[in-house]
């Protein structure tokens, strides 16, 4: 009789459980790559760093403030490490996820859904942006939080003014991020263009609350449209101008087709390449047929629109695949819900061909699953370019300064700066930042290697050379005293 209530229950359960599981799996595949794989921090992390770490009450840079001032305040509470430092990412990941696993829950069957979950959460993509300490997260969230927001509302979801005040609140967020103002600017011509949705949009019984919405919007936007009044970098930075010096098209080409398409691992923009298998990429095909063949759906126009925005926003800087992420995602849940339904249709009567069939999908999508958390993890832990382009002297640092616990002076060349003065900002170690070993402050002087070229070492000894057996050059720090 207990057996019999807890299969019932299992079954009852079923969905909820397989997506409690799925979060679960996520929240802990992107900590363990944040620690192990690649278990250090890029240069664009530490670039991110410097904003962040320049926050403060007279000066406060608004583009991508969410990710900045939640990495501030994650910083302040828990100190600088590796892992705080990438904490924000992985939260804004989760978030992300969430948002996906809804959207696709309204779009698709629960079975479908968790097969593409299940796919997605081991993408290496989607890992990588989890724990990159860079706002490219934010473009995954927002697409995510503004399309389930828009279908909930065309769907006609209980709480309708609810939807439209989170859908407009973000939106509103949204336009803190470089190129969103495309995107959504595209969005609402799409919107108009269509018939259902346009008609939702402007009929009457809504006005009262789009009205509602258009204030909720008015609010979270006022601060940037007055600081980029005042700042004209921000709307600089904001519609992208400052790429447009460095625009190269065939070189964004090049870089998009080694993204998608190339054959071996290639580390580009910090992150291994090609970003989807085969399979995946034969599925996101399959995924896009169907959505042509259903192309005046509501939703083939926001997916094609979508796709057709970001293309320019790619060549422009390639390095923002982030932006793009969430379409093909739900390209690659079509495919799949179009692979299984196919196959189906074939054999409609016979069990036999059912069953092989959905041993097959389970096959393949279990070797996509496995294959792909496999090539994220020995790929970012073994491949040189991508090992060697993952810092851990942050980690050296600590641990020197835990084992001698000194005043010590850090010299540091100037790409390295933000991360070690956010450090010894947040942190409790007696530890000076400058850049030059010229004006003494401690007798013991701490060089890193990249700043160590450049210090006058004249009179001064050295004591110890702090390594690790990942960087090319295992000598990471070199510590002197006065003579």
């Amino acid at each position: 009789m207990n057996q019999k209530a807890i299969n019932s229950f299992i079954y009852k359960w079923r969905y909820a459980i397989g997506y409690t599981v799925l979060v679960i799996i996520f929240a802990a595949a992107i900590a363990l790559a944040g620690l192990y794989a690649p278990g250090g921090l890029t240069q664009s992390e530490i670039n991110t760093l410097a904003i962040t770490n320049s926050l403060s009450k007279d000066s406060v840079n608004l583009v991508n403030i969410p990710f900045h001032g939640l990495q501030l305040l994650v910083l302040k509470l828990l100190g600088v490490s590796v892992l705080t430092i990438k904490i924000p990412a992985m939260i804004f990941a989760i978030a992300s996820i969430v948002a996906i696993f809804f959207l696709l829950k309204r779009w698709f069957k629960p079975s479908i859904t968790i097969l593409s979950m299940l796919i997605m959460a081991t993408t290496s993509q989607l890992i990588f942006l989890a724990q990159s300490a860079t706002p490219q997260i934010l473009y995954v969230l927002y697409s995510a939080l503004i399309i389930l927001f828009s279908s909930l509302i065309l769907q006609k979801a209980q709480k309708p003014l609810l939807w439209k005040i989170l859908l407009a609140v973000s939106v509103g967020i949204s336009l803190y991020t470089p190129f969103f103002i495309y995107i959504n600017t595209c969005l609402f011509i799409t919107a108009l263009i269509h018939p259902r949705t346009r008609y939702h949009i402007l009929r009457k019984s809504q006005r009262i609350n789009w009205l509602i919405a258009l204030c909720a919007f008015a609010l979270v936007v006022a601060p940037i449209v007055y600081m980029s009044l005042s700042n004209i970098d921000i709307i600089s930075q904001l519609i992208g101008l400052n790429y447009l010096s460095s625009f190269d098209p065939l070189g964004s080409i090049k870089t998009l087709f080694q993204t998608y398409f190339w054959t071996s691992p290639i580390l580009v923009n910090d992150q291994i390449a090609p970003i989807f298998d085969f399979a995946s990429v034969f599925i996101i095909i399959l995924g896009g047929i169907t959505l042509f063949i259903n192309r005046y759906t509501a939703r083939s126009y926001v997916i094609t629109a979508w796709l057709i925005i970001t293309l320019p926003i790619l060549l422009i800087n390639p390095g923002y695949v982030a932006v793009i992420m969430v379409p093909l995602f739900i390209l690659l849940t079509l495919g799949t819900e179009t692979l299984l339904n196919e196959w189906y249709k074939l054999f409609p009567r016979n069990p036999y061909a059912r069953a092989i069939g959905l041993i097959s999908a389970v096959a393949l999508i279990s070797v996509m699953v496995f294959g792909g958390a496999d090539r994220y993890m020995n790929g970012y832990r073994h491949m040189p370019e991508a090992v060697n382009n993952s810092s851990i002297d942050l980690t050296l640092l600590s641990k020197h300064l835990v084992k001698y616990p000194a005043k010590v002076q850090l010299i540091a060349a100037d790409d390295e700066l933000p991360l070690y003065q956010t450090f010894a900002r947040f942190n409790d170690h007696d530890i000076i930042v400058a850049t030059s070993s010229e004006a003494r402050e401690s007798t013991n002087i701490l060089i890193t290697a990249a700043a160590r070229e450049s210090a006058n070492t004249n009179d001064l000894e050295i004591v110890s050379i702090i390594t690790n057996d990942r960087a090319s050059d295992g000598d990471r720090f070199y510590l002197y005293k006065a003579k």
